[in-house]
Parts: C-alpha cells; structure tokens; sequence
C-alpha cells in the first residue's frame, strides 16, 4: 500500500496546482507521464499496478454497479466478475521459480537443461522474438542458427500457463569454467503442472529429435589442466558440427573386418534390454592399433556417421588426474563415442611412475569398466596406438577393450575401393594385376596410396604413376634387405642400440620427424654405407683401443 499512497499523493499535488488548471488537456496527460517516470526508479509496473489494484477494483463496482443491476443478466455478470479477477490476478498471484543449472553436483550434464535450450532456440525460431536474441551462421552450416542470450526473458504459452525463463552465466573469481543456469518463472499453483506435464514434453520431444534427425559433434576440451593458479580443472567441452563424408562403404579396410564391425556396432545398439538383464553397463571398448596412415581415425568417423553418435575426443597428453578422467567421463553424454588416441605415448601408465597429480593406471580401468562406468548408457570407448604390445595387458582384456581391430598396411582390396572413391573406377583395370603383386611384397600405408591417386593427368596417368610409386617402394626394401645381409655377414661386432641411433639421426635428415617411428621400423630409408661403415669402425676402436 506504501506505493498506491505515494502515487495518490503525487497525482493530488499535481491536479491541485493552480498553474496547471488552464492547461489544455494534452498538457495534462504529459504531466501524469511525468508523474509516472518519476516513480520509475522506486517501483516497477507491476509493484504500482498491485498497490493501486484495490482502488481499480473499487472505482469499477462504484462505478459500474448500476449499470450492471439494470442491463446485464446475472450470470454473464458473473461471468465477467470472474474473468477479470483471471486478468487482475496476473499482476497479484505470487511467482514460483525453478532453477534448472547446466551441471550437477559431479558435473554430470542435466538433461533438463539441454532439452530446454534446444526447445528454447526453436520456440524463438518459430515465433515472437524476444528483444535480444544471438545469430550465427559457420561456413559448413546451410542457415543461420539462432539462439538465446543471457539475462534476456524468453515467455511461452503452455495450456494457459504464462511461463517466464531467463538463462544466467556466472563466473567465479579464479575459475575458467561459466555456471550456467535457467531460471523458469509460472504463477504459484501451477508448479505442479510445470513439473509432471511442461518440463517432460520438453525432454521427450528433445529425445526424439536427437535419435531421429541427429547432427553429429565433435567435442574437445577448452579447459586447461594442471596447478596452475587461476586455471580450473574442470574444463568445458566445446563442439563442432562434425560433417566428416566417410562412410564405411568409402573406407578403405578389409572387407571381412569391417562387416565384422558394422554388424558388431549394429549388435551393440539393439541389445539394450539384454544389457540391463544381465546386468552389465551398456557400453564398449575398441582399440584400433596399426601403424600411422592406415586410416584409424577415419574409422572412428566412420563409426560416429554410421551410429549418428557425437564423439567426444580427449587428449592425454595433458595432466589429467583420477578425478579429473571421472568428471569427464561424467560430462559425456549418452550415444557418444570417446576417443583416446595414442593410447602408448599419451601417459606413463604405470602407477609406480607416474608423475604426480597425473593419473594412474588403475583409474584409467576404473572409468573404463569400474562402478564409474555405468554411469551412462550407449557408450563407446575408442583407444588408438601406433604399438599394442607397448600396451599393458590389463588393458586389453575382454569388457575394457572388447574388439581389437588390425588396420593394416594397403591391400588390393583397399586400393580397389580408394580408386573407386578417387577416379571412379568401378571395373577392373588392366594395371590391377600389376598393383596387386607389387603390394604384397612392400608395406604402403592406404594415406600414401591417396596421395598418389590426388596426381592429375587421367585415370591410366596416375595409375602408372602408382606403379612408378610401388616399383620405387620394392627397390628400397630390396636394397634395405642387401644392407642387413651386408651387416649380418661383417665381421664386425655391431653395437644395436648404436647403429639404431645412427639410423634415427639419418631418417631426421632425410624424412619428417612424424614419420621417423614408421621408416626406422622398417628400414626403409636411404643410408650411406661408407658413413655406416666409419661408424661401426668407430665403435670398434671403441671397443678394443689396444687394437688402433
């Protein structure tokens, strides 16, 4: 009542002022605004409009009380009595707030919320815009997404129910990560509704539409890990549309392996209630090892397109903790893949080694097939390495790694579908048969092939120039394979680790430093044999200085 009394106050003053009586009645009006805008700052619409709802009330029955007796029939009275007291109750009925945040307390992503802001872009998208509202448009998208702000009020209509949501972000002090929150306003009385009948719908029609038109993302970290002060360690993850175009049916992979695969993925989505009957969590483990190029991380795309699954890659060479691999495991969300790539080199995966606040080898399995890992369902892990022997064995056993999946060098089987995919070849060519016989006697990665099959000039130009490649490629092994004879048959003590070492430095000049593990391993690489020799001399004289 404070509020109607000054605002009774304020208008007595101003009709009451002399100067103002001979004002034309325009002059007038623009005083009561002004009366008005100076109450802004004090009190709200709503707040004047709830104090002075009693006097309204009052001056309508004063006034329309005879009228009503006279002219209008008791129940359409009646009627409109009960209509207005609906419409005055707006501006009188107390609010109830929801608060619905991004994260729980493991910060575990609250479905709710997403469901919210995926139904909220499309509420805005489709209908009245609110004031401020965000517009974006990436390269590979074919429209402009729009989205809401913060701090902004987004109203929907549902079932009569005048809904109020607004989203927050706060950031503490010393923290990299943003809290962000909804907070949904209704009339108190209909909260119940809100929660059994509004939030739901909002949730199953969020579920239907990610299993039937599903986009697929690619998520990474943003959040730096590690003592550093002012960095905190829960991160974020942020995406991308991931518009990869491989399929399995572009892949190039043996042919029995990956029917093998497409229908133990095919397996795995339709044995839900098998899963839950057996009791154990609806999840599984691949590892993909082979050397680099023979096309690992296309088949995890491959995967992710076929199962329409986000994937979420995570990166060990940052300083992650137990704790740390646990709320990332629990930030993921459901139909999802998580790739750990380089599996070997990522971390030391030994617990007695391991450098502190890093994470151990036992809280690795533990996210994998420990209690953590039933926090989800229709999960997938993916482990990548260069080296599976390099891999502890508790690692690979059944329920942790479930499928081993050999990527091997290029076959005739693989080659046959890159110049498919690259030249449109879908018959045999007459070079086919000359291709086939030099790939069985040298290692080509399937990355190697495609670049060679990138060269211009026509399909039998470059299938020549893959010719030219291989015939090359079986020259190098066939002069590696003299060497070895040559150092097998020496008489000479050859120091190993030594002449590895010379190899090394030699494939640093002569190759990019990423390829270096794969020539080294084969001992495919150019060396000068008068420079080996002086070498091995040295480590000779080394040996036996009595003997210079």
């Amino acid at each position: 009542m404070f509020g109607a009394e000054i605002l009774l106050r304020r208008w007595f003053y101003w009709v009451s002022r002399e100067d103002l009586k001979e004002q034309p009645y325009p002059q007038t009006m623009f005083t009561f605004r002004e009366m008005f805008a100076s109450l802004a700052p004090f009190f709200t619409f709503r707040e004047m409009f709830t104090s002075l709802a009693p006097f309204v009330t009052a001056a309508v029955v004063i006034v329309l009380s005879p009228f009503v007796k006279e002219h209008i029939p008791s129940a359409v009275s009646t009627y409109l009595v009960s209509m207005y007291e609906k419409w005055l109750s707006r501006f009188s009925t107390p609010q109830v707030t929801l608060v619905i945040e991004e994260k729980g307390d493991l910060k575990v992503r609250n479905q709710i919320y997403d469901a919210a802001r995926a139904y909220l872009r499309t509420l805005i998208s489709k209908s009245t815009k609110p004031k401020r509202f965000k517009v974006n448009k990436v390269g590979t998208q074919n429209e402009s997404a729009i989205d809401i702000v913060e701090n902004e009020d987004v109203i929907d209509i549902s079932n009569g129910i005048r809904l109020n949501w607004k989203l927050y972000a706060v950031k503490e002090v010393g923290h990299v990560d943003v809290d962000r929150y909804f907070e949904l306003s209704c009339d108190k009385g209909f909260e119940n509704e809100v929660l059994e009948s509004y939030l739901p719908d909002i949730v199953d029609r969020y579920e239907r539409n990610q299993n039937d038109d599903k986009v697929v993302k690619l998520y990474t970290r943003d959040g730096s890990y590690g003592n550093s002060v002012g960095v905190d360690r829960d991160g974020d993850w942020n995406y991308v549309i991931f518009k990869h175009p491989i399929t399995f049916e572009k892949l190039a992979m043996d042919p029995k392996q990956k029917e093998m695969l497409i229908n133990d993925l095919d397996r795995f989505i339709g044995r839900k209630d098998l899963y839950k009957n057996v009791g154990k969590a609806w999840k599984r483990g691949y590892l993909l090892y082979g050397p680099p190029g023979t096309g690992k991380s296309s088949l995890i795309a491959a995967m992710a397109n076929h199962l329409k699954f986000n994937i979420y890659d995570l990166n060990l060479s940052c300083r992650y903790s137990d704790e740390d691999l646990r709320s990332i495991l629990l930030s993921t969300t459901n139909r999802s893949i998580l790739v750990i790539e380089d599996i070997d080199c990522g971390a030391v995966l030994d617990d007695k080694r391991r450098e502190f606040d890093s994470f151990t080898l036992s809280g690795l399995l533990n996210i994998i097939d420990g209690l953590w890992s039933s926090c989800g369902d229709e999960r997938i892990i993916v482990f990548t390495t260069n080296h599976k022997d390099r891999l502890d064995p508790a690692l690979l056993r059944p329920g942790r790694m479930d499928v081993h999946v050999h990527m091997s060098y290029c076959t005739i089987d693989g080659f046959k579908l890159l110049a498919a995919n690259y030249l449109k070849i879908l018959c045999d060519h007459q070079l086919y048969r000359q291709i086939e016989g030099l790939l069985k006697n040298v290692e080509v990665t399937p990355a190697k092939i495609a670049e060679q099959l990138l060269e211009g000039g026509g399909t039998d130009v470059v299938l020549q120039g893959v010719v030219k490649f291989l015939e090359q490629k079986e020259r190098e092994k066939a002069e590696a394979a003299k060497l070895k004879e040559r150092l097998k048959s020496a008489a000479i003590d050859v120091d190993a680790e030594g002449l590895v070492k010379f190899l090394k430095q030699k494939k640093l000049e002569n190759a990019k430093a990423a390829e270096a593990e794969q020539l080294l391993s084969s001992v495919d690489t150019d060396v000068d044999v008068e420079e080996l020799v002086k070498f091995l001399k040295q480590k000779k004289l080394e040996e036996n200085p009595n003997e210079s």
